[in-house]
């Protein structure tokens, strides 16, 4: 996190590469696309000035979090990767309500995806296979849910058939190829569906997967957008 007072020595250090985990998949689950009513930076700002939770977020949960995380992700440990996950989102949105006034960025469709989520790890649990799904909120409404790729099929399903989708079929690029999504609602064995309520379409305007990324890289003269000059090179 540095110490220097600018931030200057704040930085993002990449854990491990893409390859390390390939398996590790995401689905978003568009919930609005909308401008939010507070910006994150504004938010942000009045936590920072009103918060007594954050304060001992920093000092006390932060960094062990991110120490744990990280080794589960170099021991590519899912259980303990998504534990905490959804921990450390939980207590950013409890942090938002703890702001004065608080701060609401998720809605009821997006405390509806997480019960989905809670109930799916509890039968998995239940299993003795530990959590096979961890969702994550950042400022808004919209939904991560981080998986294994063996387990998002099964993810997708059980999202659907809480939020139907539009009759356009799902492009998937990662082998599923081209699904109507509808057809293949369907919830676990064992599911107790009256976790939540199932949602009219357009509740979930959309679905993306996705995989982890290899990360910021520094481009080649010929991959850049940018002439020499700094003007975009469609304009050269």
């Amino acid at each position: 996190m540095g110490t220097r007072p600018n931030g200057s020595d704040s930085l993002a250090r990449q854990v491990a590469p893409q390859s390390h985990w390939p398996e590790m998949h995401a689905l978003i689950c568009v919930v609005s696309d909308a401008k939010k009513g507070t910006s994150s930076t504004s938010g942000m700002q009045r936590t920072v000035e009103t918060s007594t939770l954050l304060q001992h977020r920093i000092a006390h949960v932060v960094p062990e979090r991110m120490e744990s995380i990280s080794n589960a992700i170099l021991q590519k440990d899912f259980d303990t990767f998504a534990r905490i996950t959804m921990q450390d989102s939980n207590q950013f949105h409890a942090v938002a309500l703890d702001t004065e006034p608080p701060i609401f960025y998720m809605n009821d469709v997006s405390r509806a995806i997480i019960a989905l989520v809670v109930e799916y790890n509890r039968l998995s649990v239940e299993k003795g296979q530990g959590c096979k799904a961890a969702y994550t909120y950042d400022a808004g409404p919209n939904a991560v849910i981080y998986a294994l790729e063996e387990n998002i099929k099964e993810i997708v399903q059980l999202i659907v058939s809480y939020f139907p989708q539009k009759s356009e079929e799902f492009k998937d690029v990662f082998g599923e190829g081209s699904l109507d999504l509808n057809a293949q609602a369907k919830v676990p064995v064992g599911f107790n569906e009256a976790v939540a309520q199932r949602f009219e379409i357009g509740a979930v305007k959309g679905l993306i997967h996705t995989r982890v990324g290899d990360g910021p890289r520094k481009l080649s003269d010929d991959e850049g957008l940018l002439a020499a000059n700094g003007s975009p090179k469609t304009l050269a």
